[in-house]
């Protein structure tokens, strides 16, 4: 608390240090404190017995086995700004010094990521374990660089946890799965799979799969922008129909729709495919020679196809 008197008179300029004050004024400004290091000294005494002669120390806290080091909660700073703010090393160590007057080196950094992934060891376990048991999960890929190499980050996830696994290859071997062999739970998860569609997670038989209806929806836009299809629009309609129904149905607490209605939403769909797939039979062909070799399929015709062979998998929104 800062307080300030009203130590003179602004009309006359009498002194008013003595005068009896009749209220306040508060104002509260929410502001930092000092920030800088806390140098905590630990001291292990040596005490020889009396009875016996043994000289007997003190033992020092877990952890503290350095004559000088950074404790924890230093560690936990830098791990946080390099791994959960996505800080860049040079910038870590640089903002570090800045703020708290400290430099600290790169391989200090680099040495807590390590300590805190060696302990995280239990903690990644048990959310693997936590996701292999699950009914419904999410499996996607996407590349990042390492050293300027190309590598992939496989995720899987619940709406409670989420495992990250960074791999050299996307998919696999033997169909494509080495990666996903080297995570590790795919290939003993027994639920529903939900993901893009790709033939390295269809490979998997221990487990039924469902197709994610965002990528769709992305590629139905992309129908509808570049290409007009008409079909593309009916076929996000409905699945956005789709969506709605089965949330309205879980808020209400039942655990599936009944039989009229997914048969209704399957006609539906068997509609809107069947008749895109008869305006790709009917539309006009060039009046060009044609090329040798198979034509090149369009993205909205794949997308079309994926449909009409995967309903089942893509009316799924369990």
């Amino acid at each position: 608390m800062v307080f300030h008197p009203s130590s003179f008179c602004c009309g006359c300029g009498q002194d008013l240090s003595n005068a009896p004050g009749t209220e306040l004024q508060k104002r509260q400004v929410f502001e930092l404190p000092p920030l800088k290091l806390a140098v905590i000294e630990h001291q292990a005494e040596f005490k020889p017995c009396p009875r016996c002669g043994q000289v007997n120390r003190g033992e020092f806290p877990s952890g503290v086995s350095q004559p000088v080091q950074y404790g924890a909660g230093v560690k936990g700073l830098l791990v946080y700004l390099n791994q959960e703010q996505l800080i860049p090393y040079q910038r870590t160590t640089a903002l570090f010094a800045d703020v708290f007057g400290q430099p600290v080196s790169q391989g200090t950094l680099l040495n807590a990521n390590r300590e805190c992934f060696e302990q995280l060891a239990g903690c990644e376990t048990r959310i693997k374990q936590e996701i292999q048991q699950a009914a419904v999960v999410n499996f996607d890929e996407t590349g990042l660089s390492e050293n300027g190499k190309g590598i992939w980050l496989h995720s899987a996830s619940t709406l409670t946890h989420t495992h990250y696994f960074a791999h050299p290859k996307r998919g696999k071997e033997a169909r494509g799965k080495e990666a996903m062999q080297a995570v590790g739970i795919l290939p003993h998860f027994q639920g529903t799979a939900v993901h893009d569609h790709w033939e390295s997670y269809q490979s998997f038989e221990n487990c039924e799969h469902s197709f994610c209806n965002g990528h769709h929806l992305r590629e139905l836009v992309r129908a509808i922008d570049q290409d007009d299809a008409q079909w593309a629009r009916e076929m996000k309609r409905l699945l956005l129909d789709v969506k709605t129904t089965v949330d309205t149905a879980k808020d209400e607490g039942k655990l599936e729709l009944s039989t009229s209605q997914i048969d209704d939403f399957n006609h539906q769909c068997r509609d809107i495919v069947n008749q895109g797939l008869q305006l790709y039979l009917t539309e006009p062909r060039a009046n060009a020679p044609p090329k040798r070799g198979r034509k090149k399929q369009s993205k909205a015709k794949n997308l079309l196809d994926r449909l009409d062979k995967y309903q089942t998998e893509t009316l799924d929104f369990g």
